[in-house]
């Protein structure tokens, strides 16, 4: 995209490419400088009265001309504003063009009124006709200013397609079973945070490779935060199918308080009317700053005496970090590996060591009375509780230490 192209300047998304600085220029120059805009976006209409002559590149160049004294700050900005005049006049220069009222149009998209306003409110799409300065006013004092045209119906259909995860949900349909039954819940989040959903489904791809099939049900925003709901639960999973759920949730989960839930750009938690992850752009939304905003920034780890359970170096959120083999495993594989236990090695014998715990915890199940230590001759692995305290009788408690065993010595796999 480049600022030549004039249609792209209408494209949902196309001000956070911009800074915040950008913006808040562009808005005073719209705001105090309208009418000489208008009339020279006008000017061009009324010298180039053939349609044919109307090209991106005329438009361009006329903006490129606007008389701007020297003393004026904002001449890029006022120079786009010509432009996007100039394209929305020639979008709406049909007298006759139909328009609707702001409860005629959402009945005919067919959502909720406070939906179409939120999208108004973001800021990237405006409809044919609203009054100066809308961001700071309430929609009582707004919507009576309200017009939508024909051209805004498509804009706005995509833009709710796109807030419906659309396209996600077609791409993801091997991972992704919808909640069902009369309460049922869907992806009930902003678009921003999109891109980490993907994150947490390519994850669950993975997982049923290795045969253990996992499906996204729903998910939700909670005080600011992503939270996703899963069709498994701890009480039927393995120790380490447990420990991979719970890290990868809390992953989303801390991801999200870092990610503008609107655009996905950089955001912290935001405190007012209420709670939401918001980027400096849109941080608005939640009105006016509460006295403790920026001060609590995990509604999750308020509590003191109860420090997070995980690093964000574990959860591989470090900017510029990947982790080793080793260190992936010690991870991946902490509730079966001594706390002091530090690997080392090859690749290919940290991946054979990898390959045994799995294989453990599938013949263990959910009982995972076993720990494992480092001898000295290289990853041999010895079993610290050869008698699990688990509540299984005796024959199938030997049976999983003989399995085990064997295991190990890698005469079964």
């Amino acid at each position: 995209m480049t600022d030549h192209d004039v249609s792209s300047e209408f494209r949902t998304g196309f001000f956070s490419d911009r800074d915040t600085a950008w913006i808040e220029t562009f808005q005073t120059v719209q705001r105090e400088h309208r009418d000489d805009i208008d009339g020279w976006a006008k000017a061009f209409l009324d010298s180039h009265p053939v349609a044919d002559h109307r090209t991106v590149e005329a438009i361009v160049a006329w903006a490129d001309q606007l008389p701007w004294p020297d003393g004026r700050d904002g001449i890029d900005q006022a120079q786009m504003a010509v432009r996007m005049a100039i394209a929305m006049r020639m979008s709406y220069a049909s007298e006759e063009q139909k328009t609707y009222s702001f409860l005629e149009f959402a009945k005919l998209l067919n959502v909720r009124e406070h939906a179409i306003w939120h999208v108004i409110d973001v800021g990237d799409i405006r409809p044919h006709s609203i009054i100066d300065d809308y961001q700071h006013k309430r929609l009582p004092e707004v919507i009576d200013s309200l017009r939508f045209s024909e051209s805004d119906v498509g804009v706005f259909r995509d833009e709710f397609r796109r807030r419906r995860h659309e396209d996600f949900i077609a791409a993801y349909a091997d991972v992704l079973k919808p909640d069902e039954g009369p309460a049922a819940r869907g992806l009930e989040f902003g678009p921003g945070w999109i891109e980490i959903v993907g994150q947490f489904c390519d994850q669950l791809r993975l997982w049923a490779a290795d045969g253990w099939p996992v499906s996204l049900r729903w998910g939700k925003e909670k005080f600011g935060a992503l939270r996703l709901f899963t069709n498994v639960y701890n009480v039927t999973s393995t120790p380490l199918q447990s420990h991979w759920m719970s890290r990868l949730r809390e992953r989303a989960r801390r991801q999200s308080l870092r990610t503008c839930q609107e655009c996905g750009q950089p955001a912290r938690l935001r405190l007012g009317a209420h709670a939401a992850t918001l980027c400096d752009r849109h941080k608005h939304l939640v009105g006016e700053p509460r006295a403790d905003d920026g001060v609590v920034l995990d509604p999750d780890r308020t509590d003191q005496s109860e420090p997070p359970t995980w690093t964000d170096a574990e959860l591989g959120l470090d900017q510029g970090v990947t982790m080793d083999l080793a260190k992936q495993i010690e991870i991946e594989c902490r509730p079966y590996l001594d706390p002091d236990l530090r690997l080392d090695g090859s690749d290919e014998a940290l991946t054979d060591l990898r390959r045994k715990l799995l294989a453990v915890d599938q013949a263990i199940g959910r009982y995972h009375e076993v720990r494992f230590k480092l001898r000295q001759r290289g990853y041999e692995i010895a079993i610290e509780h050869p008698r699990s305290m688990a509540t299984i009788d005796e024959i199938k408690r030997d049976a999983i230490v003989a399995e085990i065993e064997l295991i190990m010595r890698g005469e079964q796999v």
